[in-house]
């Protein structure tokens, strides 16, 4: 994907996204972006794990948990906060929504508590 990020990116259509699902995203000038569905609820979190740097959609996705592929580092999805060792730092997480069948996030900040 390319152009500018803004307050209402658009990320994927929500038909390439199955509920149980994640999808790596790539946009000119922004950080690689993980795109996630948890039953019916859309998440956007840093695609780059905070420990290993490896890419967390080469993971695996177990409920609202995302497992970074290099050492098995755990991350909760809506939070962005590691849930084990030997992550210590969470993972940037947007906001993010549903609107005319297309993923949308706001790129210019993060949640609250995320990196």
């Amino acid at each position: 994907m390319t152009g500018l990020p803004g307050t209402r990116t658009v990320l994927c259509q929500l038909a390439d996204l199955l509920p149980g699902s994640m999808l790596p995203v790539r946009i000119d000038g922004v950080e690689p972006l993980a795109v996630y569905n948890i039953g019916g609820e859309v998440h956007v979190t840093a695609d780059t794990c905070s420990h290993a740097q490896a890419f967390l959609t080469d993971g695996d996705l177990e409920g609202d948990r995302v497992v970074c592929p290099a050492h098995w580092a755990e991350f909760e999805v809506r939070s962005g906060k590691p849930l084990c060792f030997p992550a210590t730092k969470p993972v940037a997480v947007y906001p993010a929504w549903i609107e005319d069948d297309q993923v949308l996030a706001d790129l210019t900040s993060t949640k609250e508590g995320a990196a």
